[in-house]
């Protein structure tokens, strides 16, 4: 097979017009092409020369010359005993000269390249009557794509030919093949870990990882933030000397398990304290333990994101709060004057007059307004668990406790505002505690024995007169004082009587829109009622009386034990016939719902001056939807 090879190589070598008394190549580059030649294979020689060197120390003095050509043959470098290097240098075989078929006939380099395997030629096998004198193994190397990038060559004397010099070459060139592919994986490693740096260095926790014997080899740069410590110290330190309970982890991820959203706490930082931690084992793929994964999660933005997703946010604002009269103005000016101040603020009021939006558009106008806004119900929770719902447990702290532990709501309104309602409801053992709280502001869990320090800014609610209770020995003194260091007091609706038109105003348009009815229309004898009537559920029972009544389209009907008696009362004595039997109280007219929408968008606008967020707002709606209908309706915002 080789020598039907060399055969069609020679004859291919007389088509090109070459001679066999031809002596040199017949394409050489020198000057700016050479070195552009080189620069372009420079990856080739610099990966190429240690193993052509470590080739000549076994060739060394036997009068090898070791050739390094590129894919098409050109020769890129030359090493070997001086006098075969003189040799070579009469014929022109230099850097830059071309040993292909082409240039120089049949040979082993440009065969080697053009076969795409390894050959050895010796004395007459070479085309060119020069080359008679010399045997030659080459081999051609192959990058990590298994492309040809170039070949190997061993020229020596052809006295010198043996099968072992072909062999050397092969060697040789696996050495070089498997350096490109050294290279390729330890670049695709480094793209893979720069990558995976990338990756773990923004993530919002902290992140270890862990040798087998769980000692730190990787932090991210949140935990360098978070902990306020350099890489340099955390390095080669073993995890127990941060974590207390690290064996108890070490035992269950060992055996390959996960420990998930554990709180533990973190000493011998800069910034130790309590952190939710999870646990994962590192795993080879034959499922051997390998090593740990460690996140940290500061328990402040876990208590943040808690809150996020559970509700525990204030929505409502100050411009929320519907109310043109004096006296809800004057409120109004001074709950917002109150709003950034730490004190503790009692907000007294009927059942119904809106204290708990007071109370959250306080937080949402304080500096605390990214923190959460808890809201506990002191009437609705049973006296056994208040201490537990307030400061939270610990593990084990009683039978059908939540393993780890549970954050009380202190805890998870930490940096933020905890609203007490219904304050006058709070059993008095649990004053005490609740007190002992506030005056320290450290917290303890039921079952521990760690004191929680806890930034927290009290609102307290009540519709009872606080005073009245601690005359009767229901309520503690100085707790009552601790709460109402500013005293702020929601008048009933009925003596804000100015209020209750726009307010009606306003339950109609919001109303009818969620319902999606039409506005009814009520007449002047009507709103005369519901501005005599005393309202004794105030906002609260205005609001559902208001949706009731779009709901039946118009048809009014109020909550009242005797009918009879309140018909005397509000209503003028000559007109009550015309409120008997089925008359209707309200006038009412057919329109389209675009004609109703239309309407509902201009009031909105006209009422709250234009501005189109809080227009947006009040319709339950974003701000996108309410510039489409306004297009729609031909409406200038």
């Amino acid at each position: 097979m080789k020598h039907d090879v060399i055969q069609k190589s020679h004859a291919r070598s007389i088509m090109n017009g070459l001679d066999e008394d031809h002596m040199f190549p017949r394409k050489i580059l020198r000057g700016s092409q050479l070195e552009h030649l080189l620069e372009k294979n420079q990856y080739l020689i610099d990966t190429s020369l240690p193993f052509i060197k470590n080739l000549y120390t076994l060739v060394k003095g036997s009068g090898f010359v070791i050739t390094l050509t590129d894919n098409e043959g050109c020769i890129l470098e030359l090493t070997g005993d001086a006098e075969t290097m003189r040799d070579a240098s009469l014929f022109d075989m230099i850097p830059g000269a071309y040993m292909n078929e082409e240039s120089v006939g049949t040979n082993a380099m440009g065969l080697a390249i053009d076969e795409n395997r390894p050959i050895q030629l010796t004395a007459q096998e070479h085309f060119i009557n020069a080359y008679h004198r010399w045997t030659c193994s080459s081999a051609p190397i192959h990058n990590e794509d298994d492309e040809i990038i170039g070949a190997l060559n061993l020229m020596g004397k052809k006295d010198q030919v043996h099968p072992h010099t072909l062999g050397l070459v092969v060697a040789t060139v696996n050495s070089i093949e498997q350096q490109f592919r050294n290279h390729k994986l330890h670049k695709d490693l480094s793209e893979t870990s720069g990558f995976l740096d990338a990756v773990i260095n923004n993530l919002s926790y902290a992140t270890f990882t862990l040798n087998p014997l769980g000692y730190i080899n990787r932090v991210n740069k949140t935990a360098v933030k978070i902990f306020d410590v350099s890489r340099s110290e955390l390095y080669g330190r073993h995890i127990s000397k941060y974590l207390n309970r690290w064996q108890e982890i070490w035992n269950a991820v060992q055996t390959g398990d996960k420990v998930l959203d554990e709180e533990v706490t973190v000493h011998g930082m800069p910034k130790s304290g309590v952190y939710v931690m999870s646990a994962m084992p590192i795993l080879t793929e034959d499922n051997q333990f390998n090593g740990v994964v460690l996140t940290f999660r500061d328990m402040k933005r876990v208590y943040n994101m808690v809150n996020k997703y559970t509700g525990m946010k204030a929505h409502y604002t100050f411009s929320d709060i519907i109310g043109a009269s004096a006296t809800m103005r004057r409120l109004i000016e001074f709950a917002e004057k109150v709003s950034d101040s730490p004190s503790t603020i009692l907000i007294n009021g009927e059942s119904g007059t809106g204290k708990e939006v007071f109370a959250q558009s306080i937080h949402n106008a304080s500096s605390r307004c990214d923190a959460g806004f808890v809201a506990v119900n002191c009437g609705a929770i049973p006296e056994q668990l208040f201490e537990s719902e307030l400061f939270g447990y610990d593990d084990g702290a009683f039978t059908g406790a939540r393993k780890g532990g549970k954050p009380g709501k202190f805890e998870l309104a930490n940096g933020g505002t905890l609203f007490l309602d219904e304050v006058g409801e709070m059993p008095p053992d649990m004053q005490v505690k609740l007190l002992r709280a506030l005056q320290e502001g450290v917290i303890t869990r039921v079952g521990g024995s760690k004191t929680i320090p806890v930034d927290v800014r009290i609102i307290a609610a009540t519709n009872k007169d606080l005073k009245m209770l601690v005359d009767e020995k229901k309520f503690r003194l100085d707790l009552y004082y601790r709460l109402s260091v500013i005293p702020l007091k929601i008048p009933p609706l009925r003596e804000r009587g100015e209020d209750i038109r726009t307010l009606i105003e306003f339950f109609l348009r919001t109303k009818a829109f969620k319902l999606k009815k039409n506005i009814p229309v009520l007449d002047n004898e009507v709103y005369q009622l519901l501005m005599r009537y005393e309202w004794p559920g105030n906002v609260r029972e205005l609001e559902n009386f208001i949706e009731k009544t779009v709901n039946l389209d118009g048809a009014i009907m109020l909550d009242v034990e005797d009918e009879e008696a309140f018909r005397q009362r509000y209503l003028n004595p000559q007109r009550n016939q015309s409120f008997s039997g089925s008359t209707p109280l309200v006038s009412t007219e057919i329109r389209t719902l675009a004609d109703i929408e239309k309407q509902v968008i201009q009031e909105a606008l006209r009422q709250l001056n234009g501005n189109k967020t809080q227009v947006a707002k009040m319709l339950g709606i974003g701000r996108n939807t309410l510039y489409l209908k306004a297009r729609q309706y031909g409406i200038t915002l």
